[in-house]
Parts: C-alpha cells; sequence; structure tokens
C-alpha cells in the first residue's frame, strides 16, 4: 500500500494523531512517544506527521488545546448558573471532576511539559480562557452584590482559580493525605464551600457543609 493511499485510508491524519498520542497519553507511554512511531503505528511514512505538526511538543500543545475545549464544555453549567456563588460553587465542582476523570489530560494542560506556553498560541490563548471564565463569575459576583469586593476583579479571579487548582491537584496527588479518613469528593466541596463563602456578603447558603457530594452537572442544567 502506498504512502497516499494509507493516508487516505486513515482520513483526517491529523485527529488520527492527536487520537493515537491521547490512548498514549492515557497509558502512560507518552514519554517515549514521538511523531515517527505514531507514523508506523498509523501505518503512514514517517515523514508525514511532520505536515500537521513540527514536532512532538507541538501535538502535545494540541492535545491540551482539545482538552481544555473539553473543560469548557463541561463547565458550561456552572456558566448558566445565576447566582454568582452557586455558580463558582458549580465550577468548582466541574473543575476537580474534570481533574479526576482526565487526569492525565489535565496533567498536561497544566503541567510542566509544554513551557513556556506563549511558545504555543492557542494553547495561550486556551489557558487564557479559563481565567476569563472564573473572572466573568466574578464580575457578576461583584455587580449582584453577593461577593464582597476584597480586591479587584483580575486579583480575585486568580485567587479563586488558585483555591480552586489547589484542591484539585490536592485530590489527585496527595489524596491519601488530603482526605484523610473522610469521602475525598466530599471533602474538596467543603474546602470550595469554605473557600467561597469568605468571598461572600452573606455566606449563610454557600457555607452549609452537606453530608452528601452536590451532584454536578446540576440536576437542572
Amino acid at each position: 500500500m502506498t504512502t497516499t493511499t494509507t493516508s487516505y485510508h486513515h482520513g483526517n491524519l491529523r485527529q488520527e494523531l492527536m487520537a493515537l498520542a491521547e490512548k498514549h497519553l492515557i497509558t502512560g507511554g507518552i514519554a517515549e512517544l514521538s511523531l515517527r512511531a505514531l507514523a508506523r503505528e498509523i501505518g503512514v511514512s514517517q515523514t508525514a506527521p511532520y505536515r500537521h505538526f513540527k514536532d512532538k511538543n507541538a501535538l502535545l500543545a494540541a492535545l491540551a488545546t482539545e482538552g481544555f475545549r473539553r473543560f469548557f464544555e463541561f463547565c458550561l453549567p456552572s456558566e448558566r448558573e445565576p447566582r454568582a456563588d452557586i455558580s463558582l460553587l458549580y465550577f468548582g465542582l466541574g473543575y476537580v471532576q474534570f481533574a479526576k476523570t482526565h487526569t492525565e489530560m489535565f496533567h498536561l494542560m497544566f503541567g510542566p511539559v509544554l513551557q513556556p506556553r506563549n511558545d504555543y498560541p492557542e494553547l495561550f490563548a486556551a489557558g487564557r480562557e479559563a481565567i476569563y471564565k472564573v473572572r466573568a463569575g466574578v464580575e457578576r459576583g461583584y455587580k449582584t452584590g453577593v461577593l464582597r469586593e476584597l480586591d479587584d476583579v483580575a486579583s480575585m479571579a486568580h485567587t479563586v482559580w488558585a483555591a480552586v487548582h489547589g484542591v484539585a491537584t490536592l485530590m489527585l496527588d496527595h489524596g491519601d493525605t488530603y482526605g484523610y479518613h473522610r469521602d475525598l469528593d466530599l471533602q474538596a466541596e467543603k474546602s470550595l464551600r469554605m473557600m467561597i463563602a469568605g468571598l461572600c456578603t452573606d455566606p449563610s447558603e454557600i457555607s452549609k457543609l452537606p453530608d452528601a457530594l452536590t451532584p454536578y452537572p446540576p440536576e437542572n442544567a
């Protein structure tokens, strides 16, 4: 079979490469990954992948950018919630759940492999969009009087993001000590609620610590 025929058989080679790279990412084999090795697995010439990606990291950056797209879609229910404090809670629950169920992708999206980020414009833009979504939630909280204006919007948004990311990272990397003998998911929600309560003008509702995990996506989403 010629290279042209093989490439045609696999349709969109770019997507084929990303799908196979994600498979390796999930199974933990990304360290030894190379574009040439992927080409051999797919059955195309070893130079064919370079028409789409200049090197392995360019492929991983495209994969991480796709991860952000999925993450944004997963977080849509939090953006639709009208109350700013509950919206932030849903964002945190979605963030933690995404990290838990897509751990390898989460580490690629936020980890040190693809540095500096501004070498990958699409990935850099996706990362900025993530903080803009948090910022939009904070702005809504300020306008509706739900959140205390402790600092400017950007500073508050970064504080929220740092707290949420910290909870997710502790769950993934230090779950045995973070959860201790408690339900890990429930502990994560309690942490998120206590953090958000400290930002609210009236924390009486958000600070009620549940006995069972709040479902995400919410049932009415």
